[in-house]
């Protein structure tokens, strides 16, 4: 009997202490674990047309007409302000914005990593040997960024109290536009050179300065650097505006080889060139034109828009209905309708598409 009452004593004391460990294991692991929302990210990001906003980033696909707006809060999970300009080195997209360098995989737009180390940066180029040059107005230099440490490795100062914004590369120099300020009279007129390299070492040596025009605003390389030049502008006040213009500098002599004024035409910017090589696009006051790529002279390409972000590319149209054809198309938004994107296309010579983005667009880029 009492080996029996044993028994009965040790079942129900286990079933208790079975029945304590299951409550206390409810009661600390049984709700539910707070939801958190993973990265949404795909593959089919990479080739298109990124719009940079103040706040955003948005992708369009223009062979299939779609919008994806936001991105980077959409992929990455957190959002971003203050941006300034975008740039694409092999697959990957460099985002700045005023005190970040960010970098991010092209396919999926997921953040590879980011810097905080800027005051007032503008623009960004990959300058050879892992990289990257940084425009900072606030501190008058370029800043030299290793993608590989992901750290500043070194400075180059552009001039005394100067706004250092657009970099465009030649073979061996990087060249640096000294662009003024926004007040018509605190105006600059340099180019400033620095040499990346010395043979096959890499190097970030101040190589000159070379004066073109008032307020050089965007550049390219196209066998020389191209560099346009907005003049001065002063909505408030028309007498004190000087006219744009448009010049070739030697990249190894660093001397100016030509120049053009474009008459009557003010606060030129964006310059690009189109995929034949024959011209070269450009925005202002009073619209979008193209310049020869030999002569330099400008021809109106259309008023309807007055766009302070132009981007081209070249992609089929169907000019038939049964052929298509490969044509340039411009990609531009408008003064008074900043967060619309209008789409140009240069073969039919109208405009043949729009739509709008969720803020005023800053800066475009085509990723090929």
């Amino acid at each position: 009997m009492y080996t029996s009452l044993f028994f009965i004593f040790v079942k129900k004391f286990k079933m208790d202490k079975l029945f304590l460990i299951s409550f206390f294991s409810i009661f600390l692991f049984g709700c539910p674990p707070e939801k958190i929302d993973s990265p949404v990210y795909d593959s089919d990001y990479g080739k298109g047309l990124y719009i940079l906003s103040e706040n955003s980033i948005n992708y369009y696909d223009y062979k299939n007409n779609e919008l994806k707006e936001n991105i980077f809060q959409t992929v990455n999970g957190n959002s971003i302000s203050n941006l300034k300009s975008l740039n694409v080195n092999s697959e990957n997209m460099y985002i700045v914005s005023e005190n970040t360098l960010y970098s991010v995989d092209i396919n999926t737009f997921l953040k590879n990593w980011e810097l905080q180390s800027f005051s007032d940066a503008q623009e960004c180029e990959y300058a050879k040997f892992n990289r990257m040059y940084i425009s900072d107005q606030a501190e008058s230099e370029i800043k030299v960024v290793d993608i590989n440490l992901r750290e500043v490795i070194a400075r180059v100062k552009t001039g005394d109290s100067v706004s250092p914004s657009d970099i465009v590369l030649s073979w061996e120099r990087a060249f640096v536009l000294n662009s003024g300020r926004d007040n018509f009279n605190d105006y600059d007129t340099t180019l400033c050179a620095i040499d990346v390299k010395d043979g096959v070492v890499a190097i970030n040596e101040f190589a000159g300065n070379i004066i073109v025009d008032k307020n050089p605003v965007s550049a390219l390389f196209n066998g020389s650097i191209v560099v346009l030049c907005k003049g001065i502008y002063d909505e408030s006040n028309l007498s004190n505006n000087t006219p744009s213009s448009i010049h070739l500098v030697g990249s190894g002599s660093l001397n100016v080889q030509s120049s053009n004024t474009l008459s009557n035409v003010y606060n030129a910017n964006n310059l690009l060139i189109n995929n034949s090589n024959t011209k070269y696009y450009i925005t202002s006051s009073s619209g979008v034109y193209y310049l020869s790529t030999t002569s330099l002279n400008h021809t109106l390409v259309t008023d309807k828009k007055i766009p302070t972000v132009l981007e081209i590319n070249r992609e089929s149209f169907a000019n038939t209905d049964t052929t298509s054809i490969f044509v340039d198309f411009l990609y531009m938004n408008d003064k008074n309708n900043s967060d619309y994107i209008y789409k140009y296309n240069v073969y039919l010579d109208q405009f043949v598409d729009s739509f709008q983005v969720n803020d005023p667009v800053i800066d475009l880029k085509i990723y090929k």
